[in-house]
């Protein structure tokens, strides 16, 4: 890989790698009959009130989103395996020290099982053997596919067959597993600030056991990562003492 090519892929792992930042704390929400949709953060859960904190609906310039007290909002979340669709009611609106909705959950819902096994968002450096050798990131990973980002110029096909060759790091230890796959998606553009990089979807064939266990506490290990955004926090302090006792 030239070094231009090398640079702009570490560029999108720099920026789009992020697993928080892509975490599935994020919410779409509309405004009463609106059908745009906005993209909020759960910030906080009050289970026993089914009430929801999240952050106020933003346009893509930061501008808020015009909202009052008793609004109903359709609502839309997806975690690792399954999407919901439901409405929530405005009970409060604060504006120290960030703006935030406190959000009353309605009684129904609906949802929907969009894969079988959960997916993890992770960023994971790989390598792709087909024609040639191909430098990649892998973006989400399950125990049955994942979901790779290359350079648009290195194309693949659907339906080709190729080897993937990643190494988890689980319990301080590195795994390196090369991963038989068929290419099941076409190429998909990235977002729009990182042009020329795609995203393809690959389907694992034939795994052994021990890569199967491998990936699958792999998986666990991100998911709970994920969700952890006040480690996250915590660990984005410029000072950090390692204590040995």
């Amino acid at each position: 890989m030239t070094s231009a090519r090398r640079n702009a892929l570490e560029v999108f792992a720099r920026d789009f790698g992020d697993v928080h930042a892509r975490s599935r704390v994020n919410m779409l929400i509309s405004p009463g009959e609106s059908d745009k949709t906005f993209p909020v953060t759960v910030l906080g859960v009050l289970s026993a009130r089914r009430y929801l904190i999240v952050s106020a609906p933003t346009t893509a310039d930061g501008s808020l989103i015009a909202v009052f007290k008793g609004l109903t909002l359709s609502c839309r979340w997806f975690n690792a395996s399954t999407a919901f669709l439901f409405n929530a009611n405005i009970t409060k609106i604060l504006f120290e020290p960030e703006p935030l909705l406190y959000l009353r959950l309605n009684d129904r819902l609906s949802r929907r099982a969009v894969r079988n096994l959960p997916r993890a968002l992770v960023k994971l450096p790989a390598v792709i053997k087909a024609d040639g050798v191909i430098h990649c990131l892998v973006v989400d990973l399950s125990v049955t596919g994942a979901r790779v980002a290359i350079m648009r110029e290195s194309r693949l096909q659907v339906g080709q067959t190729l080897e993937l060759s990643v190494k988890p790091r689980i319990l301080e230890q590195d795994f390196l597993l090369r991963l038989n796959c068929t290419v099941m998606t076409p190429a998909e553009p990235a977002p729009s600030e990182f042009p020329e990089i795609v995203f393809y979807g690959v389907k694992f064939d034939h795994l052994q056991d021990l890569d199967l266990l491998v990936l699958q506490s792999y998986v666990q290990e991100c998911l709970m990562d994920e969700t952890d955004s006040l480690a996250h926090v915590l660990l984005a302090a410029r000072d950090i003492v390692e204590l040995t006792e």
